[in-house]
């Protein structure tokens, strides 16, 4: 039988995540941030809010204005058992913010959403009215590619919603923030990845080039790169082994659902908890930072 939460899983997942997933390019050669209007945080982890309240206030100090944050996601399989009663994972994002000195009027939630494709609708449907302004998209590594090939196909996955031109201008003012995270840092209790001993977190890395193997040319753009031949070895051992965002419906795919859904049932209040800390920390952090 493998052994699972080896050290080769770790490796795996490091391998994955150096080469699928999107290198930040919002800065220029002395280090300022872009003149963006939006900033997107997406999904439920609020790692992404912490990003672009980074940004928010690293262009006030910059420029002078404060930039709008979209906080996107709705209600999640598992985030609404983590979240507050009721709470989508937009609105969880925009408390995060909030918590961390956005003003309210700078916050913009988009929690329609039920997937990537749709999430990446909603963040189109609010910036194309001022596609002359910059966008930066702040996000987590293992969230990064999905959600660049994704929403560079809008218009070829909703031909009826998405005006072909319109997305290509705002394509071109996109920029991306998505800082360096060790493996360990996402294992963190505050975004559930690190439960179980990180079931969600490996089956999410899993996950990533088999979305890009079935989605490419139908749901995502196709890559412009090939995918190096250690990625396919790692992400193949770790599709077997942590199949849960793949296909649930198997042995492993079933015992760690399982596990994961009793365990947040459990341990609800203690994730709230750790959330919490985090937001804490956070919050110091910047307080620094803008001092």
């Amino acid at each position: 039988m493998e052994k699972f939460f080896c050290e080769q899983d770790y490796a795996d997942a490091k391998i994955i995540l150096a080469q699928l997933s999107v290198r930040t390019n919002c800065f220029d050669a002395r280090g300022k941030v872009t003149p963006a209007k939006y900033l997107a945080c997406v999904d439920d982890d609020i790692t992404s809010a912490f990003y672009a309240v980074d940004i928010y206030f690293q262009i006030y100090h910059a420029y002078g204005y404060y930039p709008t944050i979209l906080c996107v996601g709705g209600v999640g399989p598992l985030s609404k058992y983590t979240n507050n009663p009721g709470e989508s994972e937009g609105q969880k994002l925009a408390r995060v913010c909030e918590a961390l000195g956005v003003m309210s009027s700078q916050l913009m939630i988009l929690d329609k959403g039920t997937n990537t494709g749709l999430n990446c609708l909603d963040i189109y449907n609010a910036v194309k009215n001022d596609n002359g302004w910059k966008v930066i998209m702040c996000l987590t590594k293992r969230l990064s590619l999905r959600l660049k090939q994704t929403f560079e196909f809008l218009d070829k996955q909703y031909p009826d919603k998405v005006d072909a031109k319109a997305l290509a201008n705002i394509v071109d003012s996109t920029f991306y923030y998505v800082p360096e995270e060790s493996v360990d840092d996402m294992m963190q209790v505050y975004n559930c990845k690190g439960i179980c001993k990180g079931v969600l977190l490996f089956s999410e890395v899993a996950s990533i080039y088999d979305r890009i193997s079935r989605y490419s040319g139908k749901l995502q753009k196709p890559l412009n790169f090939e995918v190096p031949s250690d990625v396919k070895v790692a992400s193949k051992r770790l599709a077997k082994k942590y199949p849960l965002k793949i296909n649930m419906y198997c042995f492993n795919g079933f015992w760690q659902f399982s596990w994961v859904y009793s365990y947040i049932l459990r341990k609800k209040k203690y994730i709230q908890e750790e959330t919490q800390k985090k937001i804490t920390s956070w919050r110091f952090f910047l307080r620094n930072c803008r001092n």
